[in-house]
């Protein structure tokens, strides 16, 4: 690649040559051109010595910018920004700009080139007010507005974060709603650390505006409502969120129980549990219902119900909480039951719980942003044998 970025300055070079020969120069010209074809030299010198580091040096002082060259020189930029090399990047983008009569599209992209640069390097205030400038002179203005969202998200600014998103989502007719929600939830988040639940509801309306579908909004709605002790207001959310997305249902289940039991409505939740038990087949709803049937009818009742139900949905977590039931009751068990345990509990410690849908990200932890690619609402709980 480098060598290839190199050859586009054998022209430059060429010409120099050609100028190097040509009689009608004045001799000041000559002497130049004299010192440009043994740069030349000298660079083709460290090609060959395998240098390619002073080769690229070598090139890029005797290339001019200039509006035919300005282009190898972003080339040159963007790659030493790839390879690490971000000072050199920097110097490259700022002899850019520093350059008179270049078109206002090639400094502009060497602003925002140079933008990207300092974000590599964590100057985000340096990128911000690069960004903030493009986007006021409505250059690249796009591009700019996602850097100056992503330089908030990383600095956990979501106020601005919420301002940027509108504005990409104006001048892009890219759809932010649910990016924006997900900001409003984090606001919503702060307000309630601060013990303001009402600035916190306030925010989640906000967030619900600019995506009606928000799961993570409902989570922190019916958060607040229990918190209040509006255990039926709860309830009704969790009971929402469920019939918008039967996934989540792992994460409401022990707080949908509790709330139930405290707001006296044991019976609505275990008919609520026993219909989504026909539509979802995850081990948690299964553990949840073996749980009642204990309370309800015994232990034993609940370790035959969760033995039947296993032969038709396998699963370690459910086989793990069966041995538990069976040692529990003092009844004979077989040699290997404990040891079979212990190797679940193990493969258990060992699985992930969730998994970007994005980048493939796992995990044991369930992120509203993926911590490796950023993205939002892509974490999901892993299903299967080991997971869910």
């Amino acid at each position: 690649m480098i060598e290839i970025l190199l050859l586009a300055l054998l022209p430059a070079a060429a010409w120099a040559g050609w100028s190097l020969a040509n009689g009608k120069l004045r001799r000041g010209e000559r002497k130049r051109n004299r010192n440009f074809s043994n740069r030349y030299f000298q660079g083709l010198n460290y090609l060959l010595d395998e240098q390619p580091d002073k080769a690229i040096a070598v090139f890029i002082e005797m290339a001019e910018v200039t509006a035919d060259t300005v282009e190898t020189h972003l080339a040159l930029g963007s790659l030493f920004r790839r390879r690490g090399e971000v000072e050199r990047a920097i110097r490259v983008h700022q002899n850019i700009i520093s350059k008179p009569g270049l078109q206002e599209g090639q400094k502009t992209r060497a602003l925002l080139e140079l933008g990207e640069d300092y974000m590599r390097a964590g100057l985000f205030d340096r990128a911000e007010k690069l960004f903030t400038e493009l986007t006021e002179r409505e250059a690249h203005a796009p591009s700019a507005l996602r850097h100056l969202l992503d330089i908030y998200q990383q600095e956990k600014d979501w106020e601005k974060a919420l301002q940027q998103a509108q504005k990409l989502e104006l001048v892009s007719d890219e759809n932010m709603g649910l990016v924006m929600a997900h900001f409003c939830c984090e606001l919503a988040e702060i307000a309630l650390k601060a013990d303001k639940p009402a600035a916190a509801r306030k925010h989640l309306r906000q967030a619900r505006r600019h995506f009606p579908e928000s799961i993570r909004a409902r989570l922190i709605l019916a958060r607040i409502a229990n918190q209040q002790e509006m255990y039926s207001e709860s309830m009704d959310v969790y009971e929402e969120l469920v019939e918008m997305d039967v996934e989540y249902i792992h994460e409401i289940l022990e707080d949908y129980i509790d709330c139930a039991k405290d707001a006296g409505e044991f019976k609505r939740a275990a008919t609520k549990m026993a219909q989504w038990i026909e539509h979802y087949d995850g081990v948690s709803l299964l553990l949840s219902q073996t749980g009642i049937i204990r309370e309800q009818q015994g232990l034993q009742a609940a370790t035959d119900y969760l033995a039947e139900a296993l032969t038709r949905r396998p699963s370690v977590k459910g086989l793990d909480y069966l041995i538990e039931l069976k040692l529990e009751s003092g009844s004979e068990t077989e040699s290997g039951d404990e040891i079979l345990r212990a190797v679940a509990q193990k493969l258990l410690v060992r699985q992930p719980s969730y998994r970007c849908t994005n980048c493939g990200y796992a995990g044991h932890s369930h992120h509203w942003q993926c911590p490796s690619c950023k993205s939002w609402s892509t974490t999901r709980i892993i299903r299967g044998v080991l997971g869910e």
